[in-house]
């Protein structure tokens, strides 16, 4: 084997290695990516989860139509809040449910636990389900059918 030929050789040894080295880091940094764009989702979840509660601390009054299975009234003066209330609970439901993959199991758990709860002690949760439940996704959809049967079953 003539030095040229070695050459050669070590040149293609040492672009493999390279290429190797280079598809690693490419990975590491997918996975980055990706772990921090998860991470993002989930802060835009708990964020939706915090406008909620900044809405219910500036009128408290309205909590017991969210926690304590209270209907709406249809003269009641703040109506109007109350179901758009009611839709921001639902789309935090909706991003609970498609960041639901992103968090761990015992998350998830606690999470589905919310829904559930929030679905059994709010009417007006319920009634946004009830008339709108075709804008959400098919995951929710489902989700709220089994919660609707559990409710009338008395579950």
């Amino acid at each position: 084997m003539q030095w040229t030929d070695q050459i050669e050789a070590l040149a293609a040894a040492v672009g493999s290695t390279a290429a190797l080295v280079g598809l690693a880091a490419v990975i590491m940094q997918l996975r980055h990516l990706a772990e921090g764009l998860r991470s993002s989702a989930r802060g835009a979840t708990y964020g939706i989860g915090v406008q909620i509660k900044l809405i219910l601390i500036e009128h408290p009054h309205l909590r017991p139509f969210f926690f304590d299975n209270t209907p709406t009234p249809p003269d009641h003066p703040d109506a109007g809040r109350i179901a758009s209330l009611a839709e921001l609970y639902c789309i935090y439901f909706q991003e609970i449910v498609e960041q639901s993959h992103n968090v761990s199991h015992v998350n998830r758990a606690a999470w589905e636990s919310l829904v559930r709860s929030m679905y059994q002690s709010s009417p007006p949760i319920r009634e946004q389900f009830e008339r709108r439940l075709s804008w959400y996704s098919a995951e929710l959809r489902e989700a709220v059918e089994v919660l609707q049967r559990e409710l009338a079953s008395g579950e």
